[in-house]
Parts: C-alpha cells; structure tokens; sequence
C-alpha cells in the first residue's frame, strides 16, 4: 500500500520523533533529596528470625474431629532474606492548593525477599516465606495541612494487605556507636501477659494448644508473649522444631525476645555510628487495607466474635530500621573534625579514613486478630550491601 493511500497516522504519534523522556534532576540532586533513604540504595542480603504464633485450623485437616476451639501454633524460622532498593529516578509532585505550593517527594522502590534457612530435614527447608514489593518515600514539612517532614514505607503483603506505616524524618544526622535494641515484649496496647502458668497447663511447648472459643476478655490466650516454653517441645508435637536439642538452647532467647538476635549479630562489631528509622500504622494518615477475607478493617470492632468475621485481620504494625557503619578491622582511625574539616566529604564517607561498610537491621512486629485473640508475628534481620 502506497504511502499516500495508507491510513492516515495517529495524530498524536509521529513514528519518526521518539517519544521524550520526562524531564528530572541528575542523581546527585535525586540523592540530595532522598536525604537518609539515599543511603538504603541497593541490594541488601543476610539473615534474620521469624516468630509467629498463628491460628492451626483443624477444618483444613482431613479425617481430623471437628472441636469449638482456636487452636494456636508457634511458628519459628531461621530466615534468610534480601532487600533491594532502587531509585526513583526524579521528584514525584504532589499537587497542592493555594496557598499550599506542591510538595516534592522523592523515595525509592524495594521488593522484600525472605525464605526459610532452617536445616535438613526442617520440612520448611529452603522455602519461600514472603515477599514485599513497596516504596519508601521521604515526605517534607508542609504548612497546610501543617504536619513535620516524615518517612513513609508502603508494602504490599500477597495475603491481601496493605499498609501505610509512617514516621518522623530522622535527617542525616548520625548518632556516634552502635544502636540499643529494647525488648519486644511487652507489646504495647497488648494485654500482659502473667507466666509461669501451672506446670500441667496445655501448651507451653510450641505444639498447638486448644483456647476456648472465645477467649476471656483479660484471658493470658489474647497474646504469645514469651509462654512459649521449648523446653517441653516433644516428639510428634506440630512444630517445625525440635528446638530442645544440645546447643539450640539460644532458640529460647530468641522467643522470648526476638531483638536479642540483632543484638547477638553485632557483637564484636566496631560500630562507629547508626541512623534509626521508625515507622508505624498507628497516627493520623496510617492505614491497613484488608482484603475481605481477612475481615473488618476497624480494630476497635474486632472485639466481639458475633459482629467480627475476620480471618487473621492484621490489625497494627510497626517497623524500626538501623543503618549501621561498620569499621573494617585495621586501618587508620576516623578523623573527628571531618565534618567541620570538609562536610562535602564527610556527608559521603562520614568516617574517613577509615574503612567501614554499611549494615541494615531491622524489627518489626505485626500484630493479627483472630476471633479476639491477637496474635503477634515478629520479623528481625541483619544484612548488608551485595555484590548482586
């Protein structure tokens, strides 16, 4: 067909102009503005720790009596993880409305990998646990409404959640040696928990347990805590344990708090300095989206099981982010008036001379409604930059 009688070319694409590109800021500026994000970039790989007491549902098992009961399991894994993080290439406008001028936000796009690094033959060997894709945007101040610049992570969980935790901007200032870890429990809002319980009480091992259905309002049922008790792990229990054998007696510490294994990782380390990020669903503009399974997405209205048909609602959530710089043993010592000396130098190699590399650890407690009870699921790690 000849060029004159082909079909008129769409008259808002001309084959022969490439499309142009959107017009940004070169990385440096992008990296100025990402302010402590700029240095979350790129691919983080190690080690961390999953606890998780969960709903066990005897419906899903074939040949098994049905009971009236919420059956509970203490899942623990040894993980092994990876966190990558790329740049959003320029400012990402949010348009405001006189008098509030737009607001420049610039973040970056991650996806979250965690399988299973527990031993042979642990059946859950080597297999995928999780994976998160999400954005951390750095968000500044604003006058109208007024709100303090801020942190924002937005993940998305396949199990049909999504959340928007939120938290203040630490800046770039670093806080000299190595971070203190608190304890995870008690959880806060939580009920407390009271152990010991009685010796002959059902469950203190990590097998299922059978809580009545529901549970007492001020019952020890309504949270994990640290009643799990591996000591009395047995054979043929339902666990992906056994956890009681000859120099696993460290799982133990692990359970009752699950930080002990950041604090654990880092000892021997050098530590010259750390930067903490936290972020949480609670406070105004944080969110948790459920997918109708998981149920109602009010946490105030989970509390009675008449008007609450929720499946393992995840109801709260929290994370705590710490970018370490870690010396490499031997070599010169830091100079202390770099900073004064030369800033340029000093806001991209903070220690120089000195050899260091960065290290990202992390917590993070989610907590799940089940039919009243709540149900804690912790994440912990320690990674650091990968070749790829």
């Amino acid at each position: 067909m000849s060029k004159e009688t082909s079909r008129p070319a769409c008259p808002f694409h001309d084959p022969d102009m490439p499309v142009p590109p959107r017009y940004q800021q070169g990385p440096i500026t992008t990296a100025l503005n990402l302010g402590v994000l700029q240095l979350l970039a790129g691919s983080w790989k190690g080690t961390g720790f999953n606890a998780i007491w969960r709903p066990d549902n005897r419906y899903d098992e074939p040949g098994k009596p049905l009971a009236n009961v919420i059956r509970r399991f203490l899942e623990l894994n040894l993980t092994s993880e990876t966190f990558d993080f790329h740049v959003i290439p320029g400012v990402v406008p949010n348009r405001g409305l006189d008098p509030q001028r737009d607001l420049s936000l610039y973040g970056l796009h991650y996806l979250q990998r965690v399988s299973d690094a527990d031993p042979q033959p642990d059946p859950l060997a080597g297999q995928a646990l999780h994976i998160e894709p999400g954005l951390f945007m750095r968000v500044p101040a604003s006058e109208d409404p007024q709100n303090t610049a801020s942190i924002v992570r937005l993940a998305s969980i396949p199990h049909g959640v999504s959340l928007l935790l939120q938290g203040p901007d630490p800046g770039t200032a670093i806080t000299p040696g190595r971070p203190h870890f608190r304890p995870i429990y008690p959880i806060a809002g939580l009920p407390a928990v009271a152990p010991p319980l009685p010796a002959n009480t059902k469950g203190l091992g990590i097998q299922p347990i059978d809580v009545p259905s529901p549970p007492a309002p001020t019952s020890t049922a309504h949270t994990a805590a640290i009643e799990g008790n591996l000591a009395n792990d047995v054979a043929g229990s339902q666990s992906n344990g056994p956890y009681n054998l000859p120099g696993q007696q460290h799982f133990q510490e692990y359970v009752n708090n699950p930080n002990s294994l950041l604090h654990d990782a880092i000892q021997g380390q050098d530590i010259h300095g750390h930067i903490k990020i936290e972020l949480t669903s609670s406070g105004a503009g944080s969110s948790i989206g459920n997918i109708p399974f998981l149920g109602l997405t009010n946490p105030a209205e989970s509390a009675s099981p008449k008007t609450n048909p929720a499946n393992a609602y995840v109801s709260q959530a929290s994370s705590t982010f710490w970018i370490e710089w870690v010396r490499v043993p031997g070599g010169p010592e830091p100079l202390k008036d770099l900073k004064e000396r030369d800033p340029a130098l000093y806001s991209i190699e903070p220690f120089w001379p000195a050899r260091t590399f960065l290290q990202l650890q992390y917590s993070q407690v989610s907590i799940l409604i089940f039919n009243g009870v709540f149900w804690p699921h912790v994440n912990v790690a320690t990674l650091t930059l990968s070749a790829g």
